[in-house]
C-alpha cells in the first residue's frame, strides 16, 4: 500500500501563495487537479493539464485531463500520484482553465505518517489573487524579420511596397 503524499501546489504570481495538499498516493492525478481547483476556490469545469518538468522548471511531456491524442501518454485518470510525485525532488507544472491560464508549481514535500482516504488541505498560505496573473514566458523564440526573408522570400521592402522581389 502506498504511503499518502504531502504536495505543495505554488501558484505562479509576484506574492508567495501555495497550498498544502495531503492526498493518498494511490490517487490519481485527476484527483490532484480537483484537489487544487478547490484549495483554489477556482471555477469548477475548466480543462487543465500536468507537465512533467526537469530540475529547472522547464515544461516537457503534457498529462491532460482528457487524452485527445492517441499518441499521448494517457490522461491524469491513468497516473498515480506516488508514481509520479512520490520522490524527492519531483515536480510537476499544473495549468488550469486555458483561458485564464492559473499557472501552479506542483511539488513533492515528504510522505505522511497519517492515514488519510481522502484529500486534504493542510496548510495554506497567501490569498489568491482575483484574476490569474499573467504567464510568465522566459527563454528565446519568436521570428525575426531575416527569418521571415529566409523561410517565406520576402523581406521589409517587400511589405511596404506590396510587390515580392521575385515580380508578383
Amino acid at each position: 500500500m502506498s504511503k499518502p503524499l504531502i504536495v505543495r501546489a505554488i501558484l505562479n504570481c509576484k506574492e508567495d501563495v501555495f497550498r498544502d495538499i495531503l492526498i493518498p498516493g494511490s490517487s490519481t492525478l485527476e484527483d490532484l487537479h480537483l484537489e487544487i481547483v478547490k484549495a483554489y476556490d477556482l471555477e469548477n469545469g475548466q480543462l487543465g493539464s500536468f507537465y512533467k518538468t526537469d530540475d529547472s522548471w522547464v515544461q516537457l511531456e503534457e498529462i491532460p485531463l482528457i487524452a485527445m491524442d492517441p499518441k499521448n501518454i494517457g490522461s491524469m485518470g491513468n497516473f498515480k500520484c506516488d508514481d509520479i510525485l512520490g520522490k524527492a525532488g519531483a515536480r510537476l507544472i499544473f495549468v488550469y482553465d486555458f483561458l485564464s491560464m492559473w499557472t501552479f508549481m506542483i511539488e513533492f514535500i515528504r510522505f505522511s505518517e497519517n492515514d488519510v482516504t481522502n484529500p486534504e488541505i493542510v496548510l495554506k498560505y497567501g490569498e489568491r489573487p482575483e484574476k490569474a496573473p499573467e504567464p510568465e514566458f522566459e527563454g528565446q523564440g519568436g521570428f525575426t524579420a531575416e527569418d521571415d526573408e529566409e523561410e517565406y522570400g520576402y523581406d521589409k521592402e517587400d511589405l511596404n511596397d506590396g510587390f515580392s522581389s521575385d515580380g508578383y
